[in-house]
């Protein structure tokens, strides 16, 4: 998410075809989430993640035989449909395979198993990019996703628990909003940092690299204790009111001072960046235990998936298109904003007990 932007502007394109390209990632992620739960119906959680894998991986290198936008974002769109397929057969299965007791501290772990390569390689994309060449990334980018594919092959078939049951999504949705809508906000501020902090930071290669780790990393010590902490507790979302004002505030702070450049205005944007993924964290954790507590596991994966999956999308297209009116400051202050209104809904979606 950090590199191929870079690679759109380094093909000659701008700011907005960059985040058009996050932007269709993302949108054909959400296009996939939609078909998923017919999909695992039909053939099971084991083969629809392994082909998930499948249109991850395979078409990557092609984005280095690309001569221009376009062709960058019809790889984009296919690789999005495969990211789909994995992400919310990811986090349902959560839901599917432990008891309601421990899909708390569950939720917490995964997050580790999706946080720690998220970590990796927001970071260090970038570097790599910068000091290898973007075709080293691009083929790591292709050999991960498809070495994942025979350990899920070797996963017992499962079904999803609601399969062949008619799911009512006005019910799930009415449900599921409110968590759902805090989690969007956090997800788009997400977005736009991982795609646009190599474009709007002032400083060095090593500062981006340092706020995209210190954020990612936050988010997933954020999502893991708040799994742990809501497991001892027994009570879910009671975190979403005060984990959305810390997004907004870490937002904010980085807004200000990202575009500064200096010492202390990048020290300050850096811990910007981690206040705000810790409290992104939290929101995700609290957000999907939520949503197991009010529906379905496939229902609530589907759920969580497209709020977080399109809340990226929707943040590198709306930051791209607001960069050239409002600058980085009001870009993304607009993203602290959206975040800090969100106060009520997030203190509303708590369950307890």
């Amino acid at each position: 998410m950090s590199v191929v932007p870079l690679w759109v502007v380094h093909r000659g394109s701008g700011e907005f075809a960059a985040g058009a390209a996050t932007g269709v990632f993302m949108g054909a992620t959400v296009a996939a989430q939609c078909v998923v739960p017919v999909l695992a119906a039909r053939f099971g959680y084991r083969l629809v993640t392994a082909a998930g894998g499948l249109l991850l991986g395979l078409p990557a290198p092609l984005l280095l035989l690309t001569t221009d936008w376009p062709g960058i974002l019809g790889v984009s769109l296919v690789r999005g449909l495969g990211f789909g397929l994995v992400s919310v057969c990811g986090s349902a299965l959560i839901g599917e395979l432990l008891p309601a007791s421990s899909a708390a501290r569950g939720s917490g772990w995964y997050g580790l198993a999706t946080g720690v390569p998220q970590l990796l390689g927001l970071a260090i994309g970038t570097w790599a990019a910068g000091t290898w060449g973007f075709t080293p990334v691009f083929l790591i980018a292709t050999a991960l996703p498809l070495a994942g594919v025979l350990p899920v092959l070797l996963l017992p078939k499962l079904l999803p628990e609601d399969s062949g049951l008619e799911v009512r999504w006005s019910v799930v949705t009415t449900r599921t909003w409110r968590p759902g809508l805090v989690l969007f906000s956090g997800a788009v501020g997400f977005g736009a940092m991982a795609t646009f902090v190599p474009l709007v930071l002032n400083g060095p290669a090593a500062a981006v690299s340092a706020t995209l780790f210190v954020a990612t990393g936050a988010a997933l010590l954020g999502r893991w204790s708040a799994g742990l902490f809501a497991h001892r507790v027994r009570g879910s979302g009671r975190m979403l009111g005060v984990a959305t004002v810390v997004v907004g505030v870490g937002m904010a702070v980085f807004a200000v001072t990202a575009p500064v450049g200096g010492a202390w205005a990048l020290t300050a944007a850096i811990a910007g960046g981690a206040v705000f993924g810790a409290g992104f964290g939290v929101v995700q954790n609290d957000a999907l235990v939520v949503m197991f507590a009010r529906v379905s596991p496939g229902a609530a994966g589907v759920v969580w998936n497209l709020a977080f999956d399109a809340g990226q999308g929707a943040g590198a297209v709306l930051v791209g298109a607001m960069l050239a009116g409002l600058g980085p400051v009001g870009a993304f202050g607009v993203l602290a904003g959206f975040a800090l209104v969100l106060l009520p809904v997030g203190r509303a979606a708590r369950v307890t007990g």
